[in-house]
């Protein structure tokens, strides 16, 4: 028996890196820790009766049709509902744009398969997706983080940083983005920087991947246009998943591009799965073509306003001075910024210890800093749980001042 497989592993597979989130779940799965760590929805939110009804209506009338393989690139009605669910913000949307994946987490992974050789340049926000950062480097992607403020990625870095890179004859293959209620941070990038970064993208040519799984979710304030509405030149990927605004169990997303990416992608994904699953894609397309959809993401957002505010107010009553924290308007997500010199990462043990869990910020960064930051949901743990988590939190953060 080989003992070591090391020696066998891939270039590829040696820089594939382990979820920080996963490796700190397992700690937290003791019943008396408040977890602040994962990026769960709240279940009682889940339609449970909806797609009872629905899958036993799917069963008895197209049963052997929904439990056959389907088609890579998805199911027609789905597709056909996506469409038209998308074509609402940007008229002229089809079907042959919609690509279906099994989670959105595949979709980046069959963007970076499709656009990424070893060596080659992302661009992103710092900080950015961890999951998003995973994807890129078992490519082997070198990434560029570009900082943010409360209004988003700051253009004026990001024109510095492409412009610099084209004097060495550089080009990134896409820039990264998550704008609404972007996971870490819960910030929002601003109408007038989206602009600004189709304008930037086209006189660099350098695709944009539009990450979009929060933007349904706003409890508070105006809605900025999508990206991809604003493009004039086809030059956005968008990635849209049903986790957070229907239920993460049926493993569905999609991505929507030109057509002649989408092709492209459709290949990549033959060599994964070859399909997403049928039956789950013809639940969620009866539940879209009944209307249920945005009645369920009201639900959602109600929820989840509520957990913000309560979130918001046990912060602003438990921390000490000296922490800060961002005060998204949707989403699930909200980022705290401990006092320079403190260290999140170390700081976490203690926090176990208290039973309360968070992410670490540093996870969050392709550029290995931000050791002072952390990243709360709010979410996944009950209002109660909330208020307590916090002031176990307050109490961990303020002994290590």
């Amino acid at each position: 028996m080989i003992e070591d497989l090391a020696p066998f592993y891939s270039k590829n597979a040696r820089n594939i890196r382990s979820s920080v989130i996963r490796e700190l779940l397992k700690l937290t799965r003791k019943p008396e820790v408040i977890s602040f760590a994962g990026g769960l929805p709240a279940p009682e939110t889940f339609p449970v009766e909806a797609i009872e009804e629905i899958s036993c209506r799917i069963l008895r009338e197209k049963g052997r049709f929904a439990l056959q393989y389907g088609p890579t690139e998805g199911e027609m009605p789905l597709r056909e509902e996506l469409a038209s669910w998308m074509a609402a913000s940007k008229p002229g949307i089809v079907p042959g744009n919609i690509l279906i994946t099994s989670g959105s987490q595949q979709g980046l992974d069959i963007v970076a398969k499709v656009f990424i050789d070893p060596g080659d340049i992302v661009v992103m926000e710092l900080p950015s997706y961890i999951g998003g950062i995973q994807a890129f480097s078992a490519y082997r992607a070198k990434m560029i983080g570009v900082p943010q403020d409360n209004r988003g990625m700051r253009m004026d870095l990001l024109e510095k940083t492409l412009t610099r890179l084209a004097k060495r004859n550089k080009k990134p293959k896409f820039i990264y983005v998550v704008p609404d209620f972007q996971n870490p941070s819960g910030v929002t990038l601003t109408e007038e920087r989206r602009r600004r970064l189709l304008e930037l993208a086209y006189a660099h040519e350098v695709p944009i991947l539009e990450d979009s799984p929060y933007r349904d979710l706003r409890f508070k304030g105006q809605a900025h246009p999508p990206i991809y509405r604003l493009d004039t030149q086809n030059q956005v990927i968008v990635l849209g998943t049903f986790s957070k605004i229907f239920c993460p169990g049926l493993r569905l997303a999609w991505l929507m591009a030109p057509v002649s990416w989408t092709d492209k992608m459709v290949v990549a994904k033959q060599s994964m799965d070859l399909a997403s699953p049928t039956f789950n894609q013809l639940i969620a397309a009866e539940y879209m073509r009944q209307g249920l959809l945005l009645p369920q993401i009201e639900v959602i957002r109600k929820l989840y306003g509520r957990k913000r505010a309560i979130m918001l107010k046990a912060l602003k009553e438990f921390m000490p001075k000296g922490v800060r924290w961002t005060k998204p308007e949707g989403g699930l997500f909200l980022w705290v910024k401990l006092p320079g010199g403190m260290n999140a990462t170390t700081l976490f043990k203690s926090a176990i210890e208290e039973n309360v869990a968070y992410v670490i910020g540093e996870a969050f960064h392709c550029n290995g800093k931000g050791q002072n930051t952390m990243r709360l949901n709010f979410s996944f743990p009950s209002e109660e749980q909330i208020i307590e988590g916090i002031r176990r939190l307050a109490s961990v953060v303020r002994k290590n001042m």
